[in-house]
């Protein structure tokens, strides 16, 4: 999707902080892709965990993150299919653009 501008006006981001109680809540991202909604929503949430089974998608996520989220964001590679979590591990669980 080079080129593409995804959700430059942010209505997905107000959207979903709108209608969902992120503070405090720890956060698996399924589908995370380059962290684009990874690096919004971090900021109102406890901690977020992205995964996707791109690696390369994961270090561009990785490079792109500033460093004041460092310490709530993890990305890793994995598939949505099998992941490795504790049952309850997590208040939310996201996926967005990822089907």
């Amino acid at each position: 999707m080079n080129g593409v501008r995804r959700d430059p006006e942010h209505m997905e981001t107000r959207r979903l902080l709108g209608r969902i109680a992120f503070a405090g809540a720890r956060v698996l991202e399924v589908g995370g892709g380059d962290g684009r909604l990874t690096r919004r929503i971090a900021g109102a949430a406890r901690e977020v965990v992205s995964v996707d089974p791109n690696a390369d998608a994961i270090a561009r996520a990785e490079r792109l993150l500033p460093a004041h989220l460092r310490r709530t964001v993890r990305f890793e590679v994995a598939s949505g299919h099998r992941l490795h979590f504790a049952d309850a591990s997590f208040d939310i669980a996201v996926l967005s653009w990822s089907l």
